[in-house]
This record gives C-alpha cells, structure tokens and sequence, in this order.
C-alpha cells in the first residue's frame, strides 16, 4: 500500500463526509444572497465544529486501532477551537471574524502540506493534497486581505476553499478506499505465505522425524543381529 499508516490513511468514510460537509457549505457561501453577516458567522462556526466533531470521531477510530492520532488530534482542536470561536463571538467586530476563518484557513492549508508531504508515498496524492494546501494558505491571506471589500466577501472566498477542500477530499476518500482493499490483500496474500511456510516447515520436521526413527530402527536391528 502506498499510503503510510497515519492521518491520511483514516477510514475512507471519514473523508467523503468532511468532503460532502464542505461541499454543500462552499455551494451555500458561493451562492447566496444573504447579507446577514451574523447568520453567515454563526453557519461558518456550525460547519467548522462539524468538521471537527468528525475529526474526534476519527480520533477515536484512530485510538480504538492503536493506529497514529497525534495529527488527528491537532486537527480535531483547531477545528473546534475556531468553529467555538466564531459561535460564541458572532456578535464580535466583522474584522474579528474574518482574523479567525484567515488564520485557520492558513493553519489548515499548512497541515495540508505536512500530510501530503509527510504522509503520503503515491505521487499523485501527494500532488492533490499540497496543492490543496497551498491554496488553502494562498486563499488566507486573501481573506485576511479582504476588509475592505465588505462585510460578506470574505465569506465568499472562504466558500471557493471549502469547494476545493470538499472535492479533494471526495477524490481521496474514493482512493483510499480502493487502497484499503489493495492494503487487506497484500495483508491475506502475506498470511498465507507465513502458513504455507510453516506448514512446509512443518512437513519437513515430520518427515525428518520419521526419517531419524526409521534410521534407529535399522540400527537397533543390526546391533541385535
């Protein structure tokens, strides 16, 4: 299997609901027409504690499978931690709100690269997931760029990096999923290759055996004789 056993190699569904997640929240952000920048806070912060709440649910996957969650973990908190804070401050400054979906759009687009740097082998998931990741930063600094521009833009462009982020994730989770069957299989063919090993060992020890008594045997007959 070419992916290594840690964060991006999470059970294959856990993807594909991040991804549907952002998906249909990056349509929503695109796509409206509200202007009520509070109740555009408070769905941003919702889908934010949603993403983290699935991150926690893959850390206690990742925990029960003694597989590595350390990365998991760091996700799962910086995606409720901002999600809390843009609940529990929706009445904030918009200029509060737009410091923290920027510094976790860059966080995340960070943890991208390091994933896709650190964890992958395959080129072409590699590829996707540090592309993601540079987007990701490319599109914080736009938003934290964006003040000016209004009350709600900022919204707007977070949505395109929820869109990326969202397909992405949908790609890999389809990936993953046919690199869990590739993984369980090399897993059966190596068993059967240790059980065919030691039966063989197995075989040859029985035969020995029979061949050293049957030796004794004619030579207890010859020191009778």
């Amino acid at each position: 299997m070419s992916t290594k056993l840690k964060y991006i190699d999470s059970h294959w569904g856990i993807f594909a609901l991040q991804g549907i997640v952002a998906l249909l929240f990056g349509w929503f952000a695109l796509f409206t027409n509200s202007s009520d920048i509070q109740t555009l806070v408070i769905i941003v912060g919702s889908v934010l504690l949603s993403l983290g709440i699935i991150e926690l649910l893959n850390l206690l996957a990742r925990t029960r499978t003694k597989k590595t969650w350390g990365v998991s973990l760091t996700m799962a908190i910086l995606e409720v931690s901002a999600g809390l804070a843009l609940l529990f401050t929706y009445e904030q400054n918009v200029a509060w709100h737009l410091i923290v979906i920027a510094a976790y759009t860059i966080l995340r687009g960070i943890f991208e690269i390091i994933l896709g740097l650190k964890a992958i082998d395959d080129l072409t998931d590699k590829f996707i997931w540090v592309l993601t990741g540079v987007c990701a930063c490319i599109m914080g600094v736009v938003i934290l760029n964006t003040g000016h521009l209004g009350n709600t833009p900022f919204i707007k462009y977070f949505g395109s990096y929820m869109m990326v982020f969202g397909v992405v994730n949908l790609i890999y989770s389809v990936h993953n999923h046919e690199q869990g069957k590739d993984y369980r299989s090399e897993k059966l063919a190596a068993r059967k290759k240790i059980a065919k090993s030691v039966e063989s060992k197995t075989t040859n020890s029985k035969v020995t055996t029979k061949t050293v008594k049957k030796n004794q045997a004619k030579t207890s007959k010859n020191n009778t004789k």
